[in-house]
């Protein structure tokens, strides 16, 4: 009974490709360039995790920009239909009152992948290649590589899934966009080891700032209780959802002994995160451990409201994750100058920024001893500014990258101080 449904979500979707193959070709009426931002994984829902902070992040700036040489228009698709317009206000949720209208493309169109959409994206390559017949090119971004790469990481659908999707980009798409030079090196090698020519690929400069990302707003109960707390006693903060590749497990072990020898001067932790994959065994730990609710808080749900307030009160910011496509609370640390240890990743290194500092050992006692320093960095007061990249800018490299010209007034985008 378990197949019934996703048959009968392939027999909606051959008979959508069919009834709407000759709209695929159907030149849309000329005018300004189009640019289609795919908004198919958001528009469902907003799992708030780092993806999604960026997919807000660019599509509010290029909503801004539309009209100005170019017209923005988000797209979307689901397991039964293929990509359809949506209206600018999709955030607000899905309304069945829609009419989904199938994208039409002309000469000079552009379909931005910003979403990661690796469920569905591969499941209407036909209405891809139509576009590209047609006049339309293809941008792709590349967060990371790691279900190739690593993919006892993560569940057998999201591996198959995203094997699928990169298959149409070294094979379909015109450009890949690359959010860090390690995932655009890595893509490189792999594009090498598979003897083709792939598409084009680009290093986009990644934005830090989170109230440019329409961020979400409230703060809870819980979180206010965790604020008041913090004024009191120092703690060490890490973000990101619950998955085997974050280093969960590390901390903890290191906190654990922390808390045994060194009760005077050992911080809280706090995990700002939701329940992942594979993970079974270290969050039922999260949940029943003795110190849960004292030294050790672990909440799965907080508004961007909320996490700026933790970052502001944190005495430092832990990142132990053993793989990434490029690191946002490391940025996000950045811009409210609180101190960072980072696991040494090459794409960590790769942001030379002012506040940060690396480990390279698991060992608890020796990764106590360095959030024991950690900590106490945090107690002398902000870090050394870094020079940060904001949404407007990482906008306005984009748009170069992908050859469309914004003719909005030019404004100041350069480089800024973390504030």
């Amino acid at each position: 009974m378990k197949g019934l449904p996703k048959v009968a979500a392939a027999g909606a979707r051959y008979a959508w490709l069919w009834r709407n193959r000759s709209a695929f070709g159907e030149a849309a009426a000329a005018g300004q360039p189009r640019l289609f931002v795919d908004v198919s994984t958001i528009i469902r829902q907003d799992g708030r995790t780092g993806i999604q902070r960026v997919v807000r992040a660019v599509w509010s700036e290029l909503r801004n920009r539309s009209g100005n040489g170019f017209v923005v228009q988000p797209v979307f698709a689901t397991h039964s239909r293929g990509y359809c317009c949506a209206p600018a206000n999709f955030l607000a949720g899905v309304d069945s009152s829609w009419i989904a209208e199938p994208v039409k493309v002309g000469v000079g169109d552009k379909f931005l992948g910003l979403d990661l959409a690796a469920h569905l994206l591969p499941r209407y390559r036909r209405q891809l290649r139509a576009w590209k017949a047609h006049g339309a090119t293809i941008h792709l971004l590349v967060y990371d590589l790691l279900p190739l790469a690593r993919p006892e990481w993560f569940s057998a659908a999201t591996t198959s899934n995203f094997r699928k999707w990169s298959n149409v980009l070294m094979n379909d798409a015109d450009q890949a966009i690359c959010i860090s030079k390690d995932v655009a090196n890595a893509l490189v090698l792999r594009l090498g080891a598979a003897g083709g020519t792939g598409p084009k690929i680009v290093q986009m400069r990644m934005g830090a700032d989170i109230q440019a990302s329409i961020p979400s707003t409230g703060i809870s109960d819980e979180i206010k209780a965790l604020h008041k707390r913090l004024r009191l006693r120092p703690a060490i903060l890490m973000v990101g959802t619950v998955e085997p590749r974050k280093g969960y497990d590390a901390a903890l072990a290191a906190f654990e002994l922390l808390w045994r020898t060194r009760p005077s001067d050992a911080p809280d932790l706090i995990i700002i995160g939701k329940p992942g994959w594979k993970t079974s065994a270290i969050q039922r730990q999260l949940r029943i451990h003795p110190e849960r609710g004292n030294r050790l808080h672990w909440v799965s749900e907080v508004s961007d409201e909320g996490l700026c307030k933790l970052y502001e009160a944190c005495a430092g910011v832990f990142v132990a994750s053993r793989g990434e496509g490029f690191g946002l609370p490391l940025v996000e640390a950045a811009q409210f100058r609180r101190p960072v240890l980072a696991r040494d990743l090459p794409v960590f290194r790769e942001q030379r920024l002012a506040n940060v500092s690396f480990f390279q050992s698991d060992a608890p006692a020796a990764l106590a001893l360095r959030l024991v320093e950690l900590a106490e960095i945090g107690k002398l007061g902000p870090t050394a500014r870094s020079d940060l990249v904001n949404w407007s800018s990482c906008v306005d490299g984009l748009l170069q990258m992908i050859g469309v010209r914004d003719e909005a007034p030019a404004t100041a985008t350069a480089l800024r101080k973390a504030s």
